[in-house]
Order: structure tokens, then C-alpha cells, then sequence
């Protein structure tokens, strides 16, 4: 074994949807990914001797290989966080809205929340008939991003409110919204040690969802995803390509 052969990679991570062909299609790299692990397993049942008074190993079946991913991503896009959130984002376009029910009820000093973020040209009126216009001096807002609307006065005036205002552009990322996607995952790596490059692909990649975000958190966020490489039999008979995946290393 020569220092040449040490190694410490890095490189950049892609994830690409798999067609019906078993072709990837578009890449899209994922940002800073500061880890990439694949772990290998294999799930074996043992047979014991029973003719030398000792019990000793005598045969092993291996059951199961699993090829486990583990993959941590530093950026918060939304196609990121879709992967873990089994979700497709979904751009919802800026827009108005011209009367809002509020919750009935409200007293002073009530927050409420509006439908949409990113909002402006708010007005207030209420259900009087004709509709009364809530003076500006009797609400105020409380943050335009999250589209919260809080009450000084409500006295004389007729429940609900309606609330008028424009609203921004958002991407949305439901949860749980797809069932869990299937992808082929690809690594441009280098090993700087030695500069060399390498290449590894995954053929169908499961993620698991995100156990945790950490929504508010003192240091840096980052997202991590765990799941498993999928046998693929339309490779598995190319002893080149292997069921699983591959890693290519440069020669020379």
C-alpha cells in the first residue's frame, strides 16, 4: 500500500428523479453536503456445529445486503427540504385577496392570522350592512411575512371582520404530500489527499423522512437525511454496473 492510496473526499452530491427507463433525468445538486456515508449490511443466519462438544461455527447464510445512505445537507431550499418532507414545492403566485373572513369574537389586543404572508395594502371592514371601514388607528400589523393582524378596537363595529390585501409569491412545501420518491443519486468527488477524481452513482435511492429540523436553533441548521440504496435488476446482469451501484475511480 503507497500514500497515494490514503484518502479523504469531497465533492459535489446530485440527486435526479428515475425515469420509467431507469435513465436519471434532470440533475440538481443539493448545495454543501459536508457528509455522504454509505454503510454496507448483511443480515446472516448461523449454523453452529454440534459434533465437537464446543458449538463452533460451522456455516453462515447471508439472509439480506442492505447498502444504507446517509447524507447531510447544509441549505434549506425547498426541493431540499421536500426530499425529506416526501412533498413536491409548489409555487403559489402573488395575488390579492378582497374579503377575508376573520375569526368572530375578537377582543382588543387579539391577534389573528391571515391566510397569506407577505402582505400588503391591508384594509379592514366589517359585516354592517353597507360594511363599515375599520380606521387604521384600530389594528395594526403585526408582521407582514406571516400575515398576523392584531385589534386595538372593536368596539362598535359589526363581527366578522374582513380583511382586503395583496400578498407575495411563496413556494409551498407541504408534508407528506407524495408518496416517497425514488431517486438516483450521483457524487463528482475528488479525494484531496491526491487530487484524483472519482465517481460514485447510486441507481435508486430511498430517503427516509427528516427526524428532525431544528426550526429554531442557536447554531447552524442543516438537514439529515438517512435511507437505502434499492436493488435495480435492470443493471444487476452487467457486472460492470452491479444491482446496487458503483464507485469509479480514475486510473493512472
Amino acid at each position: 500500500m503507497a500514500a497515494q492510496d490514503l484518502f479523504s473526499f469531497q465533492g459535489k452530491v446530485y440527486l435526479a428523479t428515475r425515469q420509467a427507463s431507469g435513465k436519471p433525468g434532470p440533475l440538481r445538486w443539493v448545495g454543501n453536503a459536508p457528509q455522504l456515508q454509505l454503510a454496507l449490511e448483511v443480515q446472516n443466519s448461523d449454523k453452529t456445529e454440534s459434533f465437537s462438544g464446543n458449538r463452533l461455527l460451522y456455516g453462515r447464510l447471508v439472509q439480506s445486503k442492505t447498502a444504507n445512505v446517509n447524507l447531510t445537507l447544509d441549505e434549506a431550499t425547498p426541493e431540499n427540504l421536500a426530499e425529506g418532507m416526501y412533498s413536491v414545492p409548489a409555487t403559489l403566485p402573488a395575488g390579492t385577496v378582497a374579503s377575508e373572513l376573520l375569526p368572530t369574537g375578537l377582543k382588543a389586543n387579539d391577534l389573528v392570522a391571515l391566510d397569506r404572508g407577505w402582505v400588503s395594502d391591508v384594509a379592514l371592514t366589517d359585516s354592517a350592512n353597507p360594511p363599515v371601514t375599520v380606521p387604521a388607528a384600530n389594528w395594526w400589523t403585526e408582521s407582514t411575512s406571516s400575515g398576523l393582524i392584531g385589534l386595538r378596537k372593536v368596539d362598535g363595529f359589526t363581527q366578522p371582520f374582513k380583511a382586503a390585501y395583496k400578498h407575495g409569491e411563496t413556494v409551498n412545501i407541504a408534508l407528506f404530500s407524495t408518496p416517497p420518491p425514488e431517486r438516483m443519486l450521483f457524487l463528482d468527488g475528488i479525494n484531496t489527499v491526491n487530487g484524483r477524481r472519482a465517481r460514485v452513482t447510486l441507481y435508486r435511492v430511498t430517503f427516509n423522512p427528516i427526524e428532525q429540523l431544528d426550526l429554531i436553533s442557536e447554531e447552524w441548521g442543516s438537514l439529515q437525511l438517512s435511507g437505502a440504496a434499492l436493488f435495480d435488476e435492470s443493471r444487476a446482469l452487467d457486472p460492470d454496473l452491479g444491482g446496487f451501484g458503483r464507485i469509479e475511480l480514475v486510473t493512472g
